[in-house]
Parts: C-alpha cells; sequence; structure tokens
C-alpha cells in the first residue's frame, strides 16, 4: 500500500500535532481505516517530510508523534512558471492538478482580451491551493507550487525570468526556443481564440520565444499541461 501523506504548514509541525481538520479525519478513520500505532507522513510544502506514528484517534481529532524526519530537499533548480488565462472553472482545475503533478513550481493566472475578466475571489483562490495540496501529496511532491494573484497579460510580460515561453501553433521547436541555462522560466499559453495580434506584439516585444507543441490547435489546458511535461522532460529538470 502506498504510504499515507498528510499537509500541514510549516508553522504547525511540531514534535505532537492534534489533527482536527474533519476531511483528514474522515479519510484517516473511514476510507484508509488507519488505527492508533500506523504511521503517517506529513509534509510542509517546504521541502521536508518527517514521519509520524498515530497516538490517539476519535471522532473529532487525532494525535500523532513524531518520529524521524523522511526527507529534506532543496528548492529546485530550476523552476517552471506556468501563465494561464481565466478560463472556465473545470479546466483550470485540471491544469493545476495535472501540471502540479507534472513539476510546476508556481501558477500565474491572468487575464488578456479574449479570456474571462476579473480577479477570483479568496474561496476561489482557496479552492484552487486545495486542488494543488492534493496534487502535491498525490505525487509525493515536498514542494508546494504557489499561486500567484490574477495580473494582466501586461504585468505578466514586463516581469523578468531568465526563459520566457509561450505556446503558439506558429512556434518553432522546443530546444530551438530555449537555447540558454536558466534558473526560472515563464511558460504560458493562450485562450480560447488565442492571444490577439497586438497580445502577440507585445509578447515579441517582452522577449517570449514561441513554441508549437503539435501541427494542429491544442486547448488551453491541454497545451498547458503538455508544455510542463515536455519542458521537464526535455530540459532534465529533474534530473
Amino acid at each position: 500500500m502506498s504510504k499515507i501523506r498528510i499537509y500541514i504548514e510549516p508553522a504547525g509541525i511540531k514534535n505532537q500535532i492534534q489533527i482536527k481538520e474533519k476531511a483528514v479525519i474522515h479519510k484517516a478513520k473511514d476510507v484508509l481505516r488507519l488505527n492508533k500505532t500506523k504511521r503517517v507522513y506529513v509534509f510542509d510544502g517546504q521541502g521536508a517530510e518527517y514521519l509520524y506514528r498515530i497516538r490517539e484517534m476519535d471522532k473529532r481529532s487525532i494525535l500523532i508523534d513524531q518520529e524521524s524526519v523522511e526527507r529534506k530537499e532543496t528548492p529546485p533548480s530550476k523552476k517552471i512558471i506556468v501563465g494561464f488565462p481565466l478560463i472556465k472553472e473545470d479546466k483550470v482545475d485540471f491544469i493545476l492538478q495535472k501540471a502540479t503533478e507534472l513539476g510546476a513550481y508556481a501558477f500565474w493566472p491572468f487575464t488578456c482580451e479574449r479570456s474571462m475578466q476579473g480577479e477570483f475571489s479568496c474561496l476561489k483562490l482557496e479552492r484552487w491551493r486545495r486542488i494543488v495540496i492534493e496534487a502535491t501529496r498525490q505525487s509525493n511532491r515536498v514542494w508546494l507550487p504557489q499561486i500567484m494573484r490574477t495580473s494582466s497579460i501586461k504585468t505578466l510580460i514586463a516581469r523578468e525570468f531568465d526563459i520566457k515561453v509561450a505556446a503558439s501553433v506558429d512556434g518553432q521547436n522546443l530546444k530551438g526556443v530555449i537555447k540558454k541555462q536558466w534558473k526560472e522560466l515563464l511558460f504560458i499559453v493562450g485562450p480560447e481564440g488565442d492571444f490577439s495580434p497586438s497580445e502577440y506584439q507585445q509578447l515579441r516585444e517582452g522577449d517570449f520565444g514561441f513554441v508549437k507543441f503539435a501541427p494542429h490547435i491544442l486547448r488551453t489546458e491541454t497545451a498547458a499541461i503538455f508544455g510542463v511535461g515536455l519542458i521537464n522532460y526535455s530540459m532534465d529538470v529533474h534530473r
């Protein structure tokens, strides 16, 4: 059976932790059917994972004792920041989940001419964060991707990164675009209907390279997920 992992914020990591979150308790008791003396792994989203043993369990809480530090990882030497336009909720969920599993370091939602407009509420951002936490837990990662505040595409273009890449059906091969060493790479995808001509001009003036992933047009969520996986694989990000 795969190991049981629980996310606790760094400030909450102690020798003994009392867990009161209803969702965690339900999963531990009713889904995984854990009991006293069973071990669980706790990760803090900042590179550390710990082994704990369950001391007490009831309907309202789980008390666990720390036994050892299992992993300590430094931040990734190559960080992929995924920029995506505001689109339908289920598609954003899919991007967050799968790109986290594939190694995205951070997410940057943005608005553009053909995207949805506005900024999501705090409740929406919290929901996104829960999706990222669950994907981090499931994929055995110890660094939790950050979700940046929604900005305009103009603001995003102006930010400095070692490499800036945009998906485009008229782009080039990935290795033909990424020709130098990098530590932070911004990879963005366009909305349904693509970027507007003026936005393409802004991207070119902002030193973006354009990458083609397929001979045909991909959906926003498909391009985002496939792009992260391809960059990770082709650029040896985790090797």
